[in-house]
Protein backbone atom coordinates (compact mmCIF):
# COMPACT_ATOMS: atom_id res chain seq x y z
CA UNK A 1 0.00 0.00 0.00
CA UNK A 2 2.68 2.49 1.00
CA UNK A 3 4.71 1.84 -2.14
CA UNK A 4 1.78 2.74 -4.38
CA UNK A 5 1.16 5.95 -2.41
CA UNK A 6 4.82 6.93 -2.67
CA UNK A 7 5.06 6.21 -6.38
CA UNK A 8 1.95 8.27 -7.06
CA UNK A 9 3.34 11.21 -5.09
CA UNK A 10 6.73 10.96 -6.81
CA UNK A 11 5.05 10.88 -10.22
CA UNK A 12 2.92 13.90 -9.35
CA UNK A 13 5.93 15.89 -8.14
CA UNK A 14 8.08 15.03 -11.15
CA UNK A 15 5.39 16.31 -13.50
CA UNK A 16 4.56 19.47 -11.61
CA UNK A 17 5.74 22.92 -10.67
CA UNK A 18 4.54 23.71 -7.16
CA UNK A 19 4.83 26.46 -4.60
CA UNK A 20 5.88 25.29 -1.15
CA UNK A 21 5.10 27.78 1.61
CA UNK A 22 7.66 27.63 4.42
CA UNK A 23 5.93 28.37 7.72
CA UNK A 24 8.95 29.38 9.77
CA UNK A 25 6.99 30.42 12.83
CA UNK A 26 7.42 29.41 16.45
CA UNK A 27 3.73 29.07 17.29
CA UNK A 28 1.01 27.25 15.44
CA UNK A 29 -1.50 30.09 15.63
CA UNK A 30 0.64 32.34 13.44
CA UNK A 31 1.34 29.45 11.07
CA UNK A 32 -2.37 28.64 10.76
CA UNK A 33 -3.27 32.14 9.59
CA UNK A 34 -0.84 32.01 6.68
CA UNK A 35 -1.48 28.35 5.87
CA UNK A 36 -5.21 28.91 5.44
CA UNK A 37 -4.64 31.75 2.98
CA UNK A 38 -1.86 29.97 1.09
CA UNK A 39 -3.93 26.81 0.64
CA UNK A 40 -6.86 28.83 -0.70
CA UNK A 41 -4.53 30.58 -3.14
CA UNK A 42 -3.19 27.31 -4.58
CA UNK A 43 0.01 26.49 -2.69
CA UNK A 44 0.91 22.91 -3.54
CA UNK A 45 2.95 22.06 -0.44
CA UNK A 46 2.61 23.37 3.10
CA UNK A 47 5.86 23.21 5.04
CA UNK A 48 6.19 23.07 8.79
CA UNK A 49 9.44 25.01 8.94
CA UNK A 50 12.23 23.89 11.23
CA UNK A 51 11.38 26.46 13.93
CA UNK A 52 7.75 25.30 13.88
CA UNK A 53 8.71 21.62 14.08
CA UNK A 54 10.95 22.36 17.05
CA UNK A 55 8.40 24.54 18.82
CA UNK A 56 5.16 22.66 18.10
CA UNK A 57 6.30 19.17 17.12
CA UNK A 58 3.80 16.49 16.21
CA UNK A 59 0.88 18.60 17.44
CA UNK A 60 1.76 21.37 14.99
CA UNK A 61 2.10 18.95 12.09
CA UNK A 62 -1.28 17.42 12.87
CA UNK A 63 -2.88 20.85 12.91
CA UNK A 64 -1.51 21.63 9.46
CA UNK A 65 -2.89 18.30 8.26
CA UNK A 66 -6.31 19.28 9.60
CA UNK A 67 -6.12 22.45 7.54
CA UNK A 68 -4.86 20.63 4.44
CA UNK A 69 -6.38 17.13 4.64
CA UNK A 70 -5.75 16.10 1.04
CA UNK A 71 -2.65 18.15 0.33
CA UNK A 72 1.09 17.66 0.77
CA UNK A 73 2.68 18.42 4.13
CA UNK A 74 6.44 18.65 4.49
CA UNK A 75 8.14 18.46 7.88
CA UNK A 76 11.42 20.38 7.61
CA UNK A 77 13.15 18.30 10.27
CA UNK A 78 16.64 18.94 8.80
CA UNK A 79 17.66 15.65 10.35
CA UNK A 80 21.33 15.41 11.31
CA UNK A 81 21.35 12.07 13.15
CA UNK A 82 19.02 9.21 14.08
CA UNK A 83 17.29 9.44 10.73
CA UNK A 84 14.88 6.60 11.40
CA UNK A 85 13.68 8.16 14.66
CA UNK A 86 12.94 11.52 13.10
CA UNK A 87 11.02 9.81 10.33
CA UNK A 88 8.75 8.48 13.06
CA UNK A 89 8.09 12.05 14.21
CA UNK A 90 7.11 13.14 10.70
CA UNK A 91 4.92 10.08 10.29
CA UNK A 92 3.18 10.66 13.63
CA UNK A 93 2.36 14.17 12.42
CA UNK A 94 0.94 12.76 9.17
CA UNK A 95 3.49 14.48 6.95
CA UNK A 96 4.21 13.28 3.41
CA UNK A 97 7.83 14.42 3.22
CA UNK A 98 10.63 14.89 5.77
CA UNK A 99 14.05 16.44 5.28
CA UNK A 100 17.58 15.36 6.08
CA UNK A 101 20.76 17.40 5.87
CA UNK A 102 22.61 16.28 2.78
CA UNK A 103 25.94 17.17 4.38
CA UNK A 104 25.55 14.48 7.04
CA UNK A 105 27.02 10.99 7.02
CA UNK A 106 25.60 8.48 4.55
CA UNK A 107 24.54 6.29 7.48
CA UNK A 108 22.07 8.95 8.61
CA UNK A 109 20.69 9.36 5.10
CA UNK A 110 20.34 5.61 4.65
CA UNK A 111 18.59 5.25 8.00
CA UNK A 112 16.07 7.96 7.14
CA UNK A 113 15.40 6.69 3.63
CA UNK A 114 14.92 3.09 4.73
CA UNK A 115 12.43 3.93 7.49
CA UNK A 116 10.64 6.61 5.47
CA UNK A 117 10.04 4.26 2.57
CA UNK A 118 8.77 1.59 4.93
CA UNK A 119 6.22 4.09 6.25
CA UNK A 120 5.29 5.71 2.95
CA UNK A 121 7.13 9.04 3.33
CA UNK A 122 9.46 10.72 0.87
CA UNK A 123 12.86 12.04 1.91
CA UNK A 124 14.27 15.35 0.75
CA UNK A 125 17.98 15.98 1.17
CA UNK A 126 18.71 19.63 1.91
CA UNK A 127 22.04 20.68 0.38
CA UNK A 128 22.44 23.74 2.61
CA UNK A 129 26.18 24.39 3.19
CA UNK A 130 27.24 21.55 0.86
CA UNK A 131 30.17 22.84 -1.22
CA UNK A 132 30.06 20.32 -4.07
CA UNK A 133 26.32 20.21 -4.61
CA UNK A 134 26.54 18.32 -7.91
CA UNK A 135 28.80 15.60 -6.55
CA UNK A 136 26.76 15.21 -3.39
CA UNK A 137 23.50 15.12 -5.36
CA UNK A 138 24.91 12.22 -7.38
CA UNK A 139 25.74 10.36 -4.16
CA UNK A 140 22.32 11.10 -2.66
CA UNK A 141 20.54 9.69 -5.69
CA UNK A 142 22.43 6.43 -5.15
CA UNK A 143 21.20 6.50 -1.55
CA UNK A 144 17.64 6.65 -2.97
CA UNK A 145 16.76 10.11 -1.69
CA UNK A 146 13.54 11.21 -3.39
CA UNK A 147 14.01 14.98 -3.61
CA UNK A 148 17.16 17.09 -3.91
CA UNK A 149 16.79 20.47 -2.27
CA UNK A 150 19.15 23.24 -3.32
CA UNK A 151 19.11 25.78 -0.54
CA UNK A 152 20.93 29.03 0.18
CA UNK A 153 20.44 29.64 3.90
CA UNK A 154 19.30 32.90 5.46
CA UNK A 155 22.65 33.66 7.08
CA UNK A 156 24.51 33.14 3.81
CA UNK A 157 22.00 35.33 1.99
CA UNK A 158 22.60 38.13 4.47
CA UNK A 159 26.39 37.83 4.65
CA UNK A 160 27.19 37.14 0.99
CA UNK A 161 24.25 38.83 -0.71
CA UNK A 162 23.33 35.82 -2.81
CA UNK A 163 20.18 33.80 -3.36
CA UNK A 164 19.19 30.54 -5.00
CA UNK A 165 19.13 32.37 -8.34
CA UNK A 166 22.94 32.24 -8.24
CA UNK A 167 22.84 28.44 -8.57
CA UNK A 168 21.27 28.19 -12.03
CA UNK A 169 24.14 26.14 -13.46
CA UNK A 170 23.99 23.67 -10.59
CA UNK A 171 20.22 23.31 -11.00
CA UNK A 172 20.67 22.40 -14.67
CA UNK A 173 23.42 19.86 -13.89
CA UNK A 174 21.43 18.16 -11.15
CA UNK A 175 18.35 17.96 -13.36
CA UNK A 176 20.28 15.47 -15.50
CA UNK A 177 20.02 13.00 -12.60
CA UNK A 178 16.27 12.73 -13.20
CA UNK A 179 15.39 13.63 -9.62
CA UNK A 180 12.75 15.89 -8.13
CA UNK A 181 14.35 19.31 -7.57
CA UNK A 182 13.36 21.78 -4.87
CA UNK A 183 14.91 25.23 -4.58
CA UNK A 184 14.92 27.58 -1.61
CA UNK A 185 16.68 30.72 -0.53
CA UNK A 186 15.38 34.25 -0.84
CA UNK A 187 12.69 33.43 -3.40
CA UNK A 188 10.09 36.04 -4.29
CA UNK A 189 8.02 36.59 -7.41
CA UNK A 190 10.80 38.40 -9.28
CA UNK A 191 13.41 35.74 -8.57
CA UNK A 192 10.97 32.98 -9.47
CA UNK A 193 10.48 34.65 -12.85
CA UNK A 194 14.23 34.14 -13.41
CA UNK A 195 13.99 30.47 -12.54
CA UNK A 196 10.58 29.38 -13.79
CA UNK A 197 11.85 27.96 -17.08
CA UNK A 198 14.46 25.78 -15.39
CA UNK A 199 13.73 22.10 -14.55
CA UNK A 200 12.55 22.87 -11.02
CA UNK A 201 9.61 21.06 -9.45
CA UNK A 202 9.24 22.85 -6.12
CA UNK A 203 9.77 26.54 -5.39
CA UNK A 204 10.04 27.14 -1.65
CA UNK A 205 8.84 30.59 -0.60
CA UNK A 206 9.07 31.88 2.94
CA UNK A 207 9.08 35.53 3.89
CA UNK A 208 7.71 36.78 0.55
CA UNK A 209 4.46 35.10 1.60
CA UNK A 210 4.58 34.75 5.37
CA UNK A 211 5.52 38.40 5.93
CA UNK A 212 3.27 39.77 3.19
CA UNK A 213 0.42 42.10 4.12
CA UNK A 214 -1.89 39.78 2.19
CA UNK A 215 -0.55 36.18 2.12
CA UNK A 216 -3.41 35.07 -0.15
CA UNK A 217 -2.55 37.63 -2.81
CA UNK A 218 1.20 37.01 -2.49
CA UNK A 219 0.71 33.26 -2.95
CA UNK A 220 -1.74 33.71 -5.80
CA UNK A 221 0.66 35.97 -7.72
CA UNK A 222 3.46 33.42 -7.48
CA UNK A 223 1.19 30.51 -8.40
CA UNK A 224 0.17 32.40 -11.54
CA UNK A 225 3.82 32.93 -12.47
CA UNK A 226 4.73 29.25 -12.32
CA UNK A 227 1.53 28.22 -14.11
CA UNK A 228 1.86 30.75 -16.93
Amino acid sequence: MYEAIMMRLISNLKNAKLIQVALDFINIQDAEKVAIQAIKAGAGIIEAGTPLVKAEGIRGLKRLRELNPNGIILADTKTADAGDVEVEIAKAGDANIMTVLGIMDDATIESAVKRAHELGLLVQADLINVRDVIGRAQELKKLQVDIIGLHVGLDVQKKRGISIVDLKNEIMEISNLNVIISVAGGLNKDRIKELVNLPINIFVVGGAITRAHDPFKATEEIVKIINA
